[in-house]
């Protein structure tokens, strides 16, 4: 992956293992797709960690229960609250903060 220094936002930091998905709209059609050029090593480690993030965080596991009865299926519900930590870890890193979990 490199260092952070590497992404110009955390957009672009989310982009990179597949946590964010891209504007596929196109006159009427309003939609999204997502990205093909992703590292899927990246990938996997996200969705592993923030699966296993639901368990120990309180706020994590109200995330995800909230977008479950949304409709939205467990990976579609991990992958968003993946995106939320991207966010977290851009966040940490540009501030050179840790990271801590509420009690």
């Amino acid at each position: 992956m490199g260092t952070i220094e590497r992404f110009e936002s955390e957009a672009s930091l989310a982009l990179y293992p597949g946590m964010a998905v891209l504007d596929n709209s196109s006159g009427k059609y309003e939609g999204t797709k997502a990205s093909k050029h992703v590292n899927y090593r990246a990938k996997a480690a996200m969705m592993t960690a923030t699966a296993r993030h639901i368990d120990t965080s309180a706020e994590s596991k109200i995330y995800y229960d909230k977008k479950r009865k949304e409709g939205k299926k467990h990976n579609q519900a991990v992958q968003s609250l993946a995106r939320h930590m991207v966010r977290a870890i851009w966040s940490m890193f540009k501030k050179k903060r840790n990271y801590e979990i509420k009690k």
